[in-house]
């Protein structure tokens, strides 16, 4: 007999009970609303993007950006990088948020990124922001609709 694993499990049951729940009660149902703001906030990420990296060259250090990039452009979690670089999770919890000392949040590659496009009136992420604002009003104007 197959040992039990959690992360793949069935329940077997007739396929008429699963054709009887109606589709807006499925497990990935999306109504228009929804879908449009994913695919406005995807523009908004991809029309910011070269912002942030060029932020990310040149305010980070070295270690910060190679951080950054495996878990945000990589998708790897900080225990997949401490183990790719050899340090603690802690460590790369730092490198990326920083740490608290007297008192007060130092270092970390996020804060360093906000404080960078708080600091600089850059237009392309204003006016990016501007258009996700539109498309969110849209979408919701629509759905009321």
């Amino acid at each position: 007999m197959a040992k039990f694993n959690p992360d793949f499990w069935e329940i077997p049951t007739q396929s008429a009970y699963l054709e009887s729940v109606p589709s807006e009660r499925a497990l990935w149902y999306e109504t228009e609303e929804h879908r449009e703001r994913r695919y406005a906030l995807q523009d908004f990420f991809q029309s910011v993007l070269p912002v942030v990296v060029d932020l990310m060259g040149n305010q980070l250090t070295a270690r910060q950006r190679e951080i950054l990039h495996l878990h945000y452009f990589c998708d790897k979690t900080q225990e997949d990088i401490a183990a790719m670089l050899g340090v603690t999770q802690s460590t790369v919890s730092r490198h990326l948020f920083g740490t608290v000392r007297n008192g007060k949040k130092v270092g970390g590659a996020i804060p360093k990124l906000q404080k960078a496009v708080e600091k600089r009136d850059t237009g392309p992420i204003r006016d990016a922001l501007q258009a996700l604002h539109t498309r969110f009003d849209q979408a919701y104007a629509t759905a009321a609709a």
